[in-house]
């Protein structure tokens, strides 16, 4: 009996151990049936559902592209085709030369050039017949490109973000200059020699070059930019969708006054004329004594900077040549007081003109260093007694100016001091031999808000000459306060 019963719970222990070997007992009371647990052969074997699929695990990568090369950052580029010069024969009579040069863009040339700077930026270049196109359409000529205005209309007009002009300089090379949307030069010009033909050997050689630096420009970022912290993917199972980045475009930057790149000055004004004559000579005694007061006058002036019209020049301590012109003209009249003369009146011109050029030159890169240089031109003063009887001279003084000038900032650049001083060389009429004059002037230029100008001041002469029997001595001087614009 014993022996049965151990045979007996032999059994049933391996039965139990069979049992546990083949189910998880549940002893939480649930009455739930549970799912088959995995075969022991199985757990050997790795889970198909442990290891990912490829394609499940690319998918990220595959939703958000990025464009790594070297031509990402480029904006679209402008370029003009190349301004070259042709001389037209215009007929005429023998032994003239009526020969006419004037510039023309080289659209058949333009076509090389394109092609050559496209592969290094990608196709990022508009194409020679939108860029001819827009040309037409936009009414844009020669003069306006060398122009910020004309350059900012046509990038506008494209949305190109920059724009490269082609023009020869005078050595025959060519040379590319790069500016921005806004007309502004970017960089120094990229250029060419020996590139008179325009052949597809230099559009290569200077797509080469010009390619790089507007690679070089694309990459530069502006100033007080934030760095961009790049987030972590989203998880495998969710959908990205990039909306496109909003494109802003700023405004066109409009013209602002400015007293250092001052273009063009036009003021009028009011003042007072003072005359000193002195006659001498062997015939003196046969004129009248003439006695000058003061009186009235109006003077105009009008100054024209050229090089302030060209963005590279504008504002540089070397730029500052002017072409000038002053005018004055005084209220007068000549009348007899005393003796066979008394009562008699005589209409009076006296005037005086000037026609100046200057150039001037600032010692020192500083808000107060002075600009100094020469100035010439041709004046030409009058007092002239028309038909009058009174023994009077009449005289007209013309000469050549050869001056001195000194420019000096006295607060900033809104008040300065302009002072001119030299010879004048007068030219002698039939008879008439002339001495050594002098001539002078001292304003104070006050450019206060805005485009207004004033200047206040003083411009005088000393003019001597010789007539048979006759020395003539004359100081004239003008006191002046003008007021108008500049541009």
């Amino acid at each position: 009996m014993i022996h049965q019963t151990r045979v007996l719970f032999t059994s049933l222990v391996v039965c139990a151990s069979s049992a546990f070997a083949q189910f998880e007992l549940d002893l939480s009371g649930s009455s739930e049936k549970k799912p088959e647990a995995t075969k022991p052969a199985d757990a050997k074997k790795p889970a198909k559902a442990e290891k990912a699929p490829p394609a499940a695990a690319a998918k990220p990568a595959a939703e958000v592209e990025l464009d790594l090369s070297s031509t990402a950052d480029v904006k679209a580029v402008l370029l003009l085709p190349p301004i070259v010069r042709v001389t037209q024969s215009q007929g005429g009579f023998s032994g003239f030369d009526t020969k006419k040069t004037f510039e023309k863009f080289d659209y058949a040339a333009h076509k090389r050039f394109v092609a050559s700077l496209q592969k290094p930026l990608g196709g990022k270049v508009i194409s020679p017949e939108a860029t001819q196109t827009l040309i037409v359409k936009e009414g844009i000529t020669i003069a306006m490109v060398r122009t910020s205005a004309g350059l900012s209309k046509l990038a506008k007009a494209a949305n190109a973000g920059f724009i490269v002009q082609l023009e020869f300089s005078k050595t025959a090379a060519l040379v590319a200059t790069v500016h921005d949307a806004e007309g502004t030069q970017k960089g120094e010009p990229y250029s060419v020699s020996n590139a008179g033909s325009l052949t597809q050997k230099n559009a290569d050689e200077l797509a080469e070059s010009l390619g790089k630096g507007l690679l070089e420009l694309s990459k530069e970022k502006p100033a007080g930019a934030v760095a961009v912290v790049e987030a972590p993917l989203p998880p495998p199972e969710e959908d990205v969708v990039d909306s496109p980045p909003e494109i802003v475009k700023e405004a066109p930057k409009t013209w602002t006054p400015d007293p250092d790149k001052t273009r063009v000055v036009v003021a009028v004004g009011a003042g007072g004329v003072l005359r000193g004559l002195t006659v001498g000579g062997e015939s003196a005694s046969q004129l009248a004594e003439l006695r000058n007061n003061g009186v009235a006058g109006v003077g105009v002036y009008a100054q024209v900077q050229p090089l302030q019209f060209i963005p590279a020049f504008a504002g540089k301590r070397w730029a500052d040549f002017e072409i000038e012109v002053n005018f004055r003209r005084a209220f007068v009249r000549a009348t007899g007081v005393e003796g066979s003369a008394q009562g008699t009146s005589c209409s009076m011109t006296d005037d005086d003109l000037q026609l100046r050029g200057t150039y001037r030159f600032k010692v020192a890169d500083s808000t107060y260093a002075p600009s100094v240089g020469v100035g010439g031109g041709w004046s030409q003063e009058r007092t002239l007694f028309d038909a009058c009887t009174l023994p009077l001279v009449s005289a007209t003084y013309r000469g050549i100016d050869a001056q001195l000038r000194v420019r000096q900032p006295l607060f900033r650049n809104l008040l300065a001091l302009d002072l001119a001083a030299g010879p004048r060389f007068l030219q002698g009429g039939a008879g008439t031999s002339t001495k050594l004059s002098l001539s002078g002037e001292a304003w104070l230029e006050l450019k206060p808000v805005s485009v207004l100008f004033v200047r206040g001041g003083a411009r005088g002469s000393r003019l001597s000459a010789e007539l048979p029997g006759i020395s003539i001595t004359e100081n004239r001087f003008f006191f002046a306060l003008e007021a108008g614009a500049f541009f």
